[in-house]
């Protein structure tokens, strides 16, 4: 054993060094005007009852205070005979009633010091009759009493900041994870997008390119080099979004190594790249562009990706129209196919039409984010539609030039969707 053991351990066990120090003051409280060969009589023996029920205290409280009480008041009586009563303090009784207090409602904290208040004060005056210091018998207890409040209060506070500081760290903690969650979910999607668009296009121009080998070599070279720039474009907008994981640089370098969020801008080249993969694409727009949000730019952008990226893998040869419809609070993106007019090669039909859900659902996500709807759905002839709506920037002032939302880069991107 060290030699802080015994510190320690009167620092672990608080109520047991209580009781320790009360001895020696019981016994002194016990000496009437410095007369110890007083002490040995009934003195110590009352000193001794009175005491060794405190050693249980914090087990039994109101037994311990019914015990300690009726020994301090015989001790009163008895000592009314030889000396003025004021000269016992009831020890004992202030540690017990500070102990209810801490232990017990303030309703019988203050109940408990009241009743033994009036005991102890009537025994006192019928010792005593004499003695003008009587009223004490009522200090001691409401002195133990509102000790005991306090110190149960600041115990009680301390407890409720302790509380406080752990449910705020729980909650840092949560958010803390949903944050990586939102943010591992946003990375998903953005993979899921630009990896499902790319290969359903070059497994499209692959179909091509092996049909036409053999018939059409230049039709079928035109293919590959199709295969050969969206594998590109695949890659690096693979490396860009995977770029957001990149821990090691900061955030700045990070923004500056990746290429700008796709947006309606980008629209008639994402058109384009279908074309070239042999889909029969038309598109219309509608109306005059408006600026749109960030996250409502790149859901535009994305549904759009995702609608026609479903409808070369699932309805391949099939006719495809695209619609954008503006207006002053919302763009409402419509992209329909209809039924397949063929039917992929065998070895080939599990991979294209084999689909996961995830599209669709982060069309509804996104649309979510940005505040807007969308809904996906068979026609009555057999084909598919996607409906997406998204609200508009409101200004009143004309936007800048230069930025994915202004309205000249709607006006030049929507310009594009016609087919050439």
């Amino acid at each position: 054993m060290t030699r802080d053991a015994p510190a320690r351990w009167l620092r672990r066990h608080p109520d047991a060094l209580l009781t320790t120090a009360t001895l020696p003051i019981m016994l002194v409280s016990s000496v009437p005007d410095g007369h110890w060969r007083l002490l040995f009589g009934w003195p110590l023996v009352l000193v001794v009852l009175a005491w060794l029920p405190l050693t249980v205290r914090t087990l039994w409280p109101l037994l311990v205070a019914a015990v300690v009480v009726t020994v301090d008041t015989v001790d009163i009586a008895v000592a009314g005979h030889d000396h003025p009563a004021t000269a016992t303090v009831p020890v004992a009784t202030i540690l017990a009633l500070y102990t209810i207090s801490l232990r017990y409602s303030a309703r019988v904290a203050w109940s408990v010091a009241a009743i033994t208040g009036g005991i102890q004060f009537t025994v006192a005056v019928l010792s005593f009759p004499h003695s003008s210091t009587n009223l004490l018998y009522f200090n001691w207890p409401l002195v133990a009493t509102v000790v005991g409040r306090l110190v149960q209060e600041r115990r009680e506070r301390i407890a409720a900041a302790e509380q406080r500081a752990e449910a705020a760290e729980r909650s840092k903690k949560t958010e803390a994870r949903r944050q990586v969650t939102a943010e591992r979910i946003r990375v998903a999607h953005e993979l899921h997008d630009v990896l499902a668009h790319h290969i359903a296009v070059v497994n499209a121009q692959a179909g091509v390119a092996q049909y036409l080998l053999r018939t059409d070599p230049d039709a079928a070279n035109q293919a590959l080099t199709g295969i050969a720039v969206n594998s590109r474009a695949a890659l690096d907008e693979l490396r860009a979004t995977l770029g957001v994981l990149r821990a090691e640089r900061s955030d700045s370098e990070n923004d500056d190594a990746r290429a700008p969020a796709p947006g309606a801008d980008q629209l008639g080249t994402l058109l384009n790249g279908f074309r070239e993969a042999g889909m029969l694409l038309t598109a219309r727009s509608r109306g005059t562009p408006q600026p749109l949000s960030g996250p409502a730019d790149l859901a535009l952008y994305r549904i759009a990706q995702e609608a026609l990226t479903n409808a070369i893998k699932h309805a391949p040869g099939s006719a495809v129209h695209l619609d954008l419809k503006w207006s002053d609070t919302a763009v409402i993106l419509t992209v329909d196919n209809a039924p397949p007019s063929t039917t992929p090669p065998p070895d080939a039909s599990e991979l294209v039409n084999e689909g996961t859900g995830h599209g669709l659902l982060g069309m509804r996500e996104r649309t979510a984010a940005a505040g807007g709807s969308v809904s996906a759905g068979f026609t009555t002839d057999g084909g598919y539609q996607v409906t997406a709506k998204l609200p508009v920037l409101v200004t009143h002032a004309a936007p800048t030039s230069g930025r994915p939302g202004d309205r000249a880069s709607r006006s030049d991107a929507t310009s594009t969707l016609s087919p050439r």
